[in-house]
């Protein structure tokens, strides 16, 4: 790996400067969430299984199988699955620990394909195949391969494209010592390597925005923006085409992973910066009028489903009541398809990996229950 990082450096150092901007001029308009989506759906949930679950965590259901991700400090892992029908518990999906099969913290997991990917940050993807955790294969027996991006590459978001090469955002310089050292490659905002070669892009059309300007210790508006796009999620269709969402807003674009050109972008909230405690406090989140943002993504081959919560009208801004709601686009980012999610105590809603169905997981004393709604898209 040594060797890779070495060699993939050289290449960054030497070969990729010249980057393919992928930004249109002119300012993307503030898209209206009642004129892109008139109809709003109800869906109705249905009691559909019980799990001897406890622990806090969340939920992710790929096929027949449910993922219970755990993420505490003091665990000794990090989750289990169970078969989604029969509520059996299978497999741990991974120890916590300091071993080549283990990972001491987690900060994503995705299962692209037939892989699980288990993201620690800030640099490193550990991949294992779903069928070998299911099969409750030993730990030290499972097959699994190990992703780093080179300390040259300053990566924030991670997802290992089935092809072996990796998509990623790239956080901006947060400090003076990062922007004497920033160069060429790391001013972009996306990234594409492997251990051959490695490009950077650039997304974002800074002056689109109109951001107030930084006040005291306050992040500059350009790297304010970069962060906010650099944290969001990553979605993928294959090998060719990937969806953003940018973090705290209801903001997401689409790219072509071959060509390194956003295809089409949608806003519904203008970024505004967190208001300052005084003048030597800082934030690195955004905020917009209402808190509408995309809180997860999906996607399959015909749609991106976003799961979004905020006030989507102002009448829930004044009472400060929270919805959340489903959103579905095509892969133009032509709106298809809204429906509301019912306000429901002690849970959290998750979209099915395939964008089929959407999961009401209620969390009670000896149990966690789920409830079902096909999204029939």
């Amino acid at each position: 790996m040594k060797t890779n990082a070495q060699l993939l450096l050289l290449l960054i150092s030497f070969s990729f400067f010249s980057c393919n901007s992928a930004v249109k001029n002119q300012a993307a308009p503030i898209s209206n969430i009642d004129t892109d989506f008139p109809i709003t759906e109800e869906l109705e949930f249905t009691p559909f299984n019980k799990f001897d679950i406890l622990e806090i965590g969340g939920c992710m259901i790929d096929d027949s199988i449910l993922w219970f991700v755990r993420r505490g400090e003091d665990d000794d892992d990090f989750g289990s699955c169970y078969n989604l029908n029969t509520g059996e518990k299978l497999s741990i999906i991974a120890s916590k620990g300091r071993a080549a099969n283990e990972l001491i913290g987690l900060e994503d997991f995705q299962i692209i394909g037939d892989s699980v990917q288990l993201y620690a940050y800030p640099n490193m993807i550990k991949t294992f195949a779903k069928k070998e955790i299911i099969a409750n294969v030993p730990m030290g027996e499972r097959i699994f391969s190990v992703t780093i991006a080179p300390d040259s590459i300053w990566v924030r978001r991670m997802v290992k494209l089935p092809n072996g090469s990796v998509l990623a955002t790239i956080i901006p310089a947060l400090s003076e010592s990062e922007r004497t050292e920033i160069n060429e490659f790391n001013k972009k905002s996306v990234t594409i390597f492997n251990n051959e070669e490695a490009d950077s892009y650039e997304t974002i059309n800074y002056g689109s925005f109109d951001l107030e300007k930084a006040k005291g210790m306050e992040l500059p508006a350009n790297d304010l923006i970069k962060c906010a796009y650099a944290d969001g999620c990553i979605a993928i269709k294959g090998n060719d085409m990937a969806a953003f969402s940018v973090c705290h807003q209801f903001i997401l674009y689409t790219f072509d992973i071959k060509s390194g050109n956003v295809v089409n972008e949608k806003r519904y909230t203008e970024m505004q910066r967190v208001e300052s405690r005084d003048e030597m406090s800082t934030s690195l989140s955004t905020i917009n009028n209402r808190q509408i943002e995309i809180e997860t993504m999906q996607t399959n081959d015909k749609y991106i489903i976003c799961s979004v919560r905020g006030f989507f009208n102002e009448k829930d801004e004044e009472l400060r009541l929270f919805s959340e709601a489903i959103f579905v686009f095509d892969w133009e980012l032509n709106p298809i398809k809204k429906f509301d999610l019912p306000y429901r105590k002690n849970g959290y809603y998750t979209v099915s990996n395939d964008g089929s169905a959407v999961y009401f997981c209620e969390s009670n004393e000896d149990s966690l229950s789920l409830y079902k709604a096909d999204l029939n898209i």
